[in-house]
This record gives C-alpha cells, structure tokens and sequence, in this order.
C-alpha cells in the first residue's frame, strides 16, 4: 500500500522546504538590509543603494525559489527490514499529519490511521520510502 500523499502535503511550506537555521538567517538579514538601502535610497537619492537594495531581493526571491524546488530523498536508505520492530514516538502523530518516531536509534517518519502521542510505544506495519506506517503497540496486562 502507497502513502496517501494527502497525508504528506499538509506538513507546510517550510517543512517541506527544509530551512536550515543558515537558510532562514539569510533571508532575514538579506531583507532588512534591502529595508536599510531603501530607506537610503528614499533619504539620499542615491541610486546605488537603490541597485543594492532590488539585487538582494532578487536573491532572497533566488534562494526562496531554490529551496522550494528542491527533490530531498534519504542519503541511505536502510536495508534492514524494521517492519514488525517497535520503537517510540518522538514527535506526536495525528492522522493526516506525520510524525516522529525513533526505531533502532534512527529517526522516521511516521504516519498512522490513530493519533498517538509522544513517548508511546509503537509497531511498525509498513515501509513507504522515507516515511513508515506505525500502530501502538498493544499494552501488556500483567495479573
């Protein structure tokens, strides 16, 4: 069974885009440098800082445009079967919206037809490219 893309496109633009701290450092100083050379510009009339203030828009519309085009796909994807294995839920899952879990000290993501909560313990039923489809592991009743 596919991943219902559904659950996978609600994640949000910049998730989906994966900023790093340095990409969104960037643009912020980018786009309040070109606020301090338009307001050289309006003081002054210098048509330099004019140049300097449309150039780094340009790069912040560059680097924004980059970002959002590019295809992420796992470095190594595991060859290890982890389906059957249990691990625990890092980030919450809800249904239509992926989480977290961590399985054999790596980092999933999760889905799951329930919602289930941080620090749960979970079983994996199937593997779908970067994302694995979970349920919570049934609870033991001890007499």
């Amino acid at each position: 069974m596919m991943i219902d893309m559904k659950k996978t496109e609600n994640v949000g633009f910049f998730s989906r885009i994966r900023w790093g701290f340095g990409s969104i450092l960037l643009v912020i100083l980018l786009i309040i440098f070109s606020a301090i050379f338009i307001y050289i510009y309006h003081k002054y009339n210098s048509n330099l800082s004019l140049f300097v203030a449309i150039l780094f828009l340009i790069v912040v519309i560059i680097i924004v445009f980059v970002k959002s085009s590019e295809i992420i796909l796992p470095m190594n994807p595991t060859t290890t079967p982890i389906i059957g294995k249990t691990g625990i839920v890092i980030k919450k899952i809800e249904v239509g919206k992926p989480g977290v879990v961590k399985i054999d000290n790596q980092l999933w993501s999760a889905y799951s037809d329930t919602n289930i909560k941080e620090n749960t313990e979970v079983i994996v039923t199937e593997v779908n490219g970067i994302y694995v489809k979970v349920k919570e592991k049934p609870k033991m009743i001890s007499d």
